[in-house]
């Protein structure tokens, strides 16, 4: 293990940099596709008390999801296009006029994607703040640029990180860039997150290592096989890492 010895932001406090971590945001950090997957869920009981099929209103939905992403990225606005274009394209198979009542409508659902609740994950904090001592910590999230900075800066966990990346995308390439522009140590860097599509599979591509933690409610669009388990750590709880890496918790 590396043994780089840094000041600690109040120049009291020297930190013996072991490994450095690269952590995902959402549904690592705190609570994110809960709120998709309510609105999601609001839209469709919706759809269905307007007669339309609610099995067919989900297939076409996941299909809009996919296809917004070229023109809006990962944000709420391109997820509440998604579910526009669901209804309009319900509405035209069935022979029927968009009602503009009905797009206004979607946009009330929608507001607990456009501005969600923040809600930590449990021990988040407390684990960030344990390992920071001993390890650099990397903040790696995609999506909207501003969208996620929102929720950087009310999630409180800004300052317990040595670096922030927020990324339109992650692959292979985005790990190497990360890598090399913080002159990290690739023996000794490990990427954690929930995505195996984002987290795990392009960053073990890349060179790195991986922890998986995996969240009950991930995105089906980010869910695939793990390519080289071997590679990767699976974890139950973001507070199991520091067991993993023999790490005592604050106050403990």
């Amino acid at each position: 293990m590396m043994g780089i010895i840094v000041r600690g932001e109040n120049m009291s406090l020297e930190r013996r940099i072991e490994r450095t971590l690269l952590v995902d945001a959402d549904d690592t950090l705190w609570e994110c596709n809960i709120y998709y997957s309510q609105c999601t869920h609001d839209f469709g009981e919706h759809m269905a008390s307007l007669d339309f099929d609610i099995e067919q209103a989900r297939t076409i939905q996941s299909v809009a999801e996919l296809e917004v992403i070229s023109e809006y990225g990962y944000s709420p606005e391109g997820y509440v296009r998604s579910l526009e274009l669901t209804y309009e394209r319900l509405a035209q198979q069935a022979g029927l006029n968009a009602n503009p009542a009905e797009i206004t409508r979607i946009a009330e659902y929608a507001e607990v994607v456009l501005k969600p609740r923040m809600v930590l994950l449990d021990h988040v904090q407390e684990t960030l703040a344990s390992l920071k001592p001993s390890s650099k910590l990397v903040l790696v999230t995609k999506g909207d640029q501003n969208h996620q900075q929102s929720k950087v800066d009310h999630s409180g966990l800004s300052h317990l990180f040595d670096a922030q990346y927020i990324v339109p995308e992650k692959h292979d390439q985005t790990y190497v860039e990360i890598a090399r522009k913080e002159t990290l140590d690739w023996a000794n860097t490990w990427m954690i997150g929930n995505s195996p599509r984002s987290d795990i599979n392009p960053a073990v591509r890349a060179g790195l290592s991986a922890i998986y933690i995996p969240h009950p409610a991930s995105w089906v669009a980010e869910l695939e096989p793990i390519e080289q388990p071997e590679c990767v750590i699976v974890l139950s709880r973001f507070a199991d890492l520091l067991g993993y890496f023999g790490v005592q918790a604050q106050g403990s």
